[in-house]
């Protein structure tokens, strides 16, 4: 992939791990991480569900192969990184896009939900991180890219559970990144504003008028598509962001710089 600038991304001779490739944001990654070169290993719950991203990676020419793994559990965790080691080596790019949210007022949340939140995004994105370190270590070098939320920023009412959980992810973020860039690994985040995923287009058609506001509210006059993170992405996964660390990169079309 390259700019008018002349400056490429090439994620040539890499593999990447992309944890929530099953749909939105995750297969939107990956199928660009593949256009840059890199081999993906997708990963998520439900195999049958990464079906579409593998066949749109493959169509496009990529290297693409699925593995299951469900994060809320330590001992999948750790065979799926494994697996993946052996098969592939330690990867060079770990990206965790895990999905699910939950709309409930704080005060209607049972502690089930709130903990399911949390081992997902959070728990979740330390489980696999700690499973790969260690390979990424060996090989002196690695990027790893946590998808936060706008939500971490804001006091959004209903989502509180999982706004807690993205600002935990954040500071997770920045703890790895100040731990291991010693040891070569990079460790940056991406928090996109709401963004038009399976998920989000089947919650605004319950609230149509919900879309409408948000994207009065963007300078930019519409919310974000999956396939906008797919760039900070790119950059943050590539040898052009060497020196970036810790970082938690906003994709909101300006929505922040209006609210402050």
């Amino acid at each position: 992939m390259s700019s008018a600038t002349g400056i490429s991304i090439d994620l040539n001779d890499t593999v990447s791990v992309v944890i929530g490739a099953s749909e939105g944001i995750g297969a939107a990654i990956a199928a660009g991480l593949a256009a840059a070169g890199s081999r993906i290993v997708a990963g998520g719950r439900d195999a049958s569900r990464m079906e579409s991203t593998i066949a749109a990676i493959r169509a496009a020419g990529g290297t693409v192969e699925a593995e299951t793994v469900d994060v809320r559990r330590p001992e999948a965790v750790t065979g799926f990184a494994r697996a993946v080691i052996v098969k592939h080596g330690a990867p060079t790019i770990l990206v965790n896009s895990m999905g699910g949210t939950l709309i409930r007022p704080l005060r209607d949340v049972k502690i089930e939900e709130w903990d399911d939140i949390h081992n997902t995004h959070l728990r979740g994105t330390l489980l696999v991180c700690q499973a790969f370190v260690g390979a990424m270590a060996e090989k002196g070098y690695g990027k790893i890219i946590n998808l936060s939320s706008l939500s971490a920023y804001r006091g959004n009412p209903l989502r509180g559970a999982y706004a807690v959980a993205k600002a935990g992810l954040n500071r997770l973020t920045a703890v790895m990144a100040t731990e291991w860039g010693p040891l070569g690994i990079r460790v940056n985040g991406i928090a996109p504003a709401t963004t038009r995923t399976p998920r989000v287009t089947r919650q605004l058609k319950i609230d149509s008028d919900r879309e409408a506001a948000l994207a009065k509210l963007s300078p930019l006059g519409r919310i974000a598509q999956a396939d906008d993170m797919v760039g900070p992405a790119l950059f943050l996964a590539s040898p052009l962001s060497d020196y970036v660390n810790g970082q938690t990169l906003v994709v909101d079309g300006g929505l922040m710089a209006v609210a402050r």
